[in-house]
């Protein structure tokens, strides 16, 4: 299978640059030393790196859509500052398909015209095994010029709760640069990870929260369902909670465990079946909060 260019030493085309950037009006300054709306004609290759982009993001080009452009379209000192990294996308068009996908990061052995797309990205419009595709079309995009708003993350559950924090994890949305964490309709958090542990909370208080995807240009996308949850504690008398529930420690039918908040009892044998998990519902019997 073919893999990418390493990123392995810089390579500036200063005169390339100046001779293809053209002037960009209705979308920003910040924008304006790129070519938004050019088409051009080239090839493209995939590559599935994970690290941190030229952007100074973290990106997993096996799991998200995004590319890599040639370094001479770079022209900042420090990379991470380029307008590239300003809320700029490319649109990339083979064989009757399309697809828009966000800039964050360098490729120093590409042409002008060669783009690197993510592994995720390059599978929208190709084989894998084809490994360099020529007569491909593409053309920089900018905000408002072309790009979409990032979909509402799925999947979104309780991990774990105490009486001063709740833990939250959801699927990741290929594209996002982070995820904003809403209690009650207000942002109370970002996070890289598709994970997030609120802090800001009370013993034994119900609360409620939503998840957003944000790109590379910090657009927050469609947020997702909601979840609930009750913090541990608040006095009240109530049935104290058993020993927290485990991952990789076995459970037979009638043991007690504490998860999310609730009192579980355990109906079948197990191991790292998680309580409040859909798929684990004939495993545990929810006995109400503790």
């Amino acid at each position: 299978m073919h893999s990418a260019p390493k990123r392995i030493r810089r390579r500036w085309i200063a005169g390339l640059v100046g001779a293809l950037m053209v002037t960009v009006f209705g979308i920003g300054s910040a924008l304006a030393s790129i070519p938004v709306g050019d088409s051009r004609v080239g090839k493209m290759t995939w590559y599935d790196n994970a690290g941190y982009g030229a952007c100074g993001t973290a990106i997993n080009a096996a799991a998200e859509d995004l590319v890599a452009v040639s370094s001479s379209w770079w022209t900042s000192a420090n990379p991470n500052n380029d307008d590239l990294c300003k809320g700029v996308s490319v649109e990339v068009g083979y064989n009757g398909r399309t697809i828009t996908v966000p800039v964050k990061d360098k490729c120093p052995s590409c042409s002008a015209e060669h783009i690197d797309l993510s592994r995720t990205a390059f599978q929208k419009l190709a084989d894998l095994n084809i490994g360099v595709v020529s007569g491909i079309t593409w053309k920089f995009v900018g905000t408002g010029g072309g790009t979409t708003a990032l979909p509402a993350p799925t999947g979104l559950r309780v991990t774990a709760t105490t009486a001063s924090s709740a833990s939250l994890s959801w699927a990741a949305v290929p594209g996002a640069s982070s995820y904003a964490v809403y209690r009650a309709g207000t942002k109370v958090g970002t996070t890289p990870a598709a994970s997030y542990t609120d802090t800001g909370v009370s013993a034994g208080t119900g609360y409620r929260y939503t998840v957003a995807a944000i790109d590379s240009a910090g657009n927050a996308g469609t947020r997702s369902a909601a979840v609930t949850v009750t913090t541990v504690g608040g006095g009240g008398g109530g049935t104290a909670c058993p020993t927290a529930w485990s991952s990789g420690r076995s459970y037979v039918p009638g043991d007690t465990v504490a998860h999310a908040g609730h009192r579980y009892t355990a109906t079948y044998y197990s191991t790292d079946a998680v309580p409040n998990d859909p798929g684990s519902w004939a495993v545990w019997r929810d006995d109400g909060t503790c």
